[in-house]
């Protein structure tokens, strides 16, 4: 028998980290709005934990964002997607594009870590005794696991990989296509 102190409160890491490591020229702040307005327009809560501007070396800035989104699938159960973003050798540089406006850009080397995990009985309603414990050892056994890997695991992998992708594009790494745009097959009709 498990004690209800060591019922797990948190799962592994659903699709596993995703990285990105890129050194070029990029728009922080553009970056910054399209990741917030992105999360907001799915109903996530978007948080800011940590800004970190360390002082500058020969090389250039360092820079440090912790950023983290949340949203709750139920009583049960909250997803988050912790967003860690690193900036070395930068320096923020000016540039007119083609209509005369200024912008400030940043150059530099930049790595983002997206990572997304569910957490169990956030409110800790669960834990007052060791009865509420076994029945929550229960539920985590036979119910979320299964709805785990049925229902919402799918869809918040998937909402990380469009996170993923958006990033991409915002830093002009990749195409506008989404790669597993048809993965799951497409409907056509032989003619």
């Amino acid at each position: 028998m498990a004690s209800y102190k060591t019922v797990p409160k948190q799962a592994n890491p659903l699709p596993g980290n995703m990285h990105i490591r890129y050194k070029g020229t990029w728009d922080m702040q553009e970056l910054y709005e399209s990741v917030v307005d992105h999360l907001r327009s799915r109903k996530w809560k978007f948080h800011e934990k940590v800004y970190k501007h360390k002082h500058p070396s020969p090389f250039g800035m360092e820079r440090q964002y912790v950023w983290e989104a949340e949203q709750r699938v139920d009583d049960w159960v909250e997803v988050k997607i912790n967003i860690y973003i690193h900036t070395y050798d930068a320096h923020d540089i000016e540039v007119a594009d083609s209509h005369g406006e200024k912008k400030v850009l940043t150059q530099g080397k930049i790595w983002v870590v997206l990572k997304i995990n569910d957490i169990w009985d956030p409110d800790g309603q669960w834990d007052s005794n060791s009865f509420w414990g076994q029945m929550k050892d229960f539920f985590v056994k036979y119910v979320v696991r299964k709805r785990r890997m049925q229902g919402y695991s799918p869809r918040y992998r998937h909402e990380l990989v469009i996170l993923y992708y958006l990033i991409l594009r915002k830093l002009k790494m990749e195409t506008k296509d989404y790669t597993y745009q048809h993965h799951a097959g497409v409907n056509r009709r032989a003619i």
